[in-house]
């Protein structure tokens, strides 16, 4: 059973996932929700942002509500920061610890590919205390075989890091001068001191598979909350090391700042491989996605008040300031930051505008300042803005519980339904594939496969490259304008799961039709496999996912960005405090130097 909501059908499934009241208030709020196709499209994908529901807040939200403790044990690190750090995690009613071996630096310049031997950082994180015994047997096998070692189950995974030598070396100095570092120099050199090289475990090389705690709760029960909690733990080792270098050379350095601290986030990149992982799960893509619109369409519902106003106007003010001073990109890649700061101000001053002229805010406050900010022209500024308005409602965290079911529900094939019904939901869904010209010149350029040498993903010209053969099964537009062409000559009653034993090559294609009715958000509005698809953006959408701040396209191929820049430290998260971070957080720090 659906319920039809202004083009979107939204499961009744996603309302039984909600407790009562705010299950309600979400069943009528959907009808503010936007189409799938302006949400997935190229366009929208581009200016897309982190928020309140971003993998990386909810695993923040969950460590402080259950103030998780996360205690230094070891330390053990050389004048050239080199060493060993151990952690010990109290995780609700988990004991975890994290390792952690400190290699020496990479030659300036370096970019680590996956089959190097060689890394700079190498984090274990295990179930149970530490066992330094343990970690040096994770490190031996590491060492040797590099990703294709062996652990076991105890492990959740393995994790590797790297300096941003410039900006470690700096603060390393600083401190052991007695000064804290200029945070005008820390966000000039992309405000972090490590960043995140990757996670690998889900049952990758005989690690801990996430579905085995995930049915029955805990502490890493939710998707992608253990490979977030590695990225924040790293952000943790460049802070805590650091100030152990500074200290081994000179006893009189200082501590960070715990402003300074707070400000430093830990630095990612991310790749093709990320559109890859959008395309080929469907499911989870719009587990998120579907979790998100509905959100911003209950923000958008909820009758605004004087003090709301005042917050939002606020945190828009925050977030214009942040973008004005974000690294730029090219201007076919990203919006300018400029031009997305001034219709941030243009959205705080519309704000106060509607609330003079309303007097008492009224239940139309919020769809208002939507409508006008849509129309601005800036697709950024009017995702920020969503993003934010969603701050002010402290329950809206409770749709993550939709996320997580609906990236557990299944993906396969209704054999019950007719050629009919699924050639319809194809047509219903998949219009804007139907449509595409996929004949032109460059309109098939690209293919995308596995590479063995890099073990991701990656994109191949099909005119050029070998190993077309091998091809990933990522071409959603081609696969289903296959599929129509073959149902269109197949009566409509015969029975799909007959229809399959004879062609039985379109099994995953049926399967995606079918998740699409009951899955809203599930597919991109684009070829990947197009020229001028511009994979930055499935990229940044993917990041936006996850939790990234300010993502900025390096080139059309990767792009770069921050997490948890203004994050509670583990000293707030053992007090239960999350405060406030993110775009719209007042995230300065005074860039002063101070000396002891």
């Amino acid at each position: 059973m659906t319920t039809p909501r202004a083009g979107v059908r939204v499961p009744q499934w996603v309302f039984d996932e909600l407790p009562g009241e705010l299950s309600e208030k979400a069943r009528r709020a959907a009808a503010l929700m936007r189409s799938p196709d302006e949400v997935m499209s190229p366009r929208t994908l581009r200016g897309m942002t982190a928020g309140k529901l971003s993998f990386a807040q909810t695993l923040v939200r969950r460590m402080a509500e259950n103030r998780w403790r996360i205690t230094l044990r070891e330390c053990d690190v050389a004048e050239d920061g080199t060493g060993y750090m151990a952690y010990d995690i109290r995780a609700e009613e988990r004991r975890l610890s994290f390792g952690v071996f400190v290699y020496p630096p990479f030659p300036p310049g370096h970019q680590r590919l996956f089959r190097d031997t060689r890394v700079e950082f190498f984090g274990i994180l295990l179930d149970g205390p530490a066992d330094k015994q343990r970690f040096l047997r994770e490190r031996r096998e590491f060492d040797a075989h590099v990703w294709r070692g062996r652990t076991d189950p105890k492990v959740y995974g393995w994790t590797i890091a790297s300096r941003g030598t410039r900006t470690f070396d700096e603060v390393v100095d600083a401190l052991a001068r007695g000064e804290q570092p200029a945070v005008s120099s820390l966000d000039a050199n992309g405000g972090y001191i490590l960043r995140n090289g990757g996670y690998y475990g889900n049952g990758r090389m005989g690690t801990r598979a996430w579905q085995s705690h995930a049915r029955h709760g805990g502490p890493l029960s939710m998707p992608y909350h253990i490979d977030l909690f590695c990225v924040y733990l790293w952000r943790l080792v460049s802070l805590d090391l650091v100030e152990a270098t500074a200290r081994v050379r000179d006893v009189r350095a200082v501590a960070l700042d715990p402003r300074i601290r707070r400000h430093i986030g830990i630095g990612n990149s991310s790749g093709l491989g990320t559109v890859a992982a959008l395309v080929r799960w469907p499911a989870r893509l719009s587990a998120f996605m579907l979790t998100r619109e509905l959100g911003f369409a209950y923000a958008a519902a909820q009758p605004a008040d004087p003090g709301r106003i005042r917050r939002l106007a606020s945190l828009l003010a925050n977030a214009a300031s942040t973008y004005a001073g974000a690294p730029e990109a090219a201007a076919d890649l990203i919006e300018p930051r400029g031009d997305v700061a001034a219709a941030l101000l243009r959205a705080r001053d519309d704000l106060h505008a509607l609330l003079e002229a309303d007097g008492d805010a009224t239940e139309r406050t919020w769809p208002a300042l939507l409508e006008a900010v849509d129309g601005y022209g800036s697709v950024e500024a009017a995702e920020v803005v969503r993003g934010l308005l969603l701050e002010l409602y402290p329950e809206a965290g409770e749709f993550s519980r939709v996320t997580r079911a609906g990236m557990q529900r299944p993906q396969a094939v209704d054999p019950t339904m007719t050629v009919g019904e699924v050639r319809a939901l194809l047509e219903e869904h998949f219009g804007w594939a139907l449509t595409l010209d996929l004949e032109s010149p460059g309109k098939r350029e690209f293919f995308w496969y596995r590479s063995e040498e890099n073990g991701e993903n990656r994109r191949g010209e099909r005119s050029v490259d070998v190993g077309v053969e091998r091809e990933t099964v990522i071409d959603v537009a081609g696969m289903t304008r296959r599929l129509h062409d073959f149902l269109a000559s197949v009566p409509g009653d015969v029975g799909i799961g007959r229809f399959l034993l004879e062609e039985p090559e379109h099994s995953l294609s049926v399967a995606r039709v079918q998740l699409a009715a009951t899955s809203p958000y599930s597919e991109l509005r684009a070829s990947v496999c197009d020229a001028d698809f511009l994979a930055s953006n499935g990229i940044r959408c993917f990041l936006s996912v996850l939790g990234i701040e300010l993502p900025t396209p390096h080139s059309g191929r990767w792009v770069r960005g921050l997490f948890y820049r203004g994050a509670p430290l583990p000293e707030d998260l053992a007090d239960g405090h999350e405060g406030e971070w993110g775009i719209g957080a007042q995230g300065a720090t005074e860039n002063t130097v101070v000396r002891t």
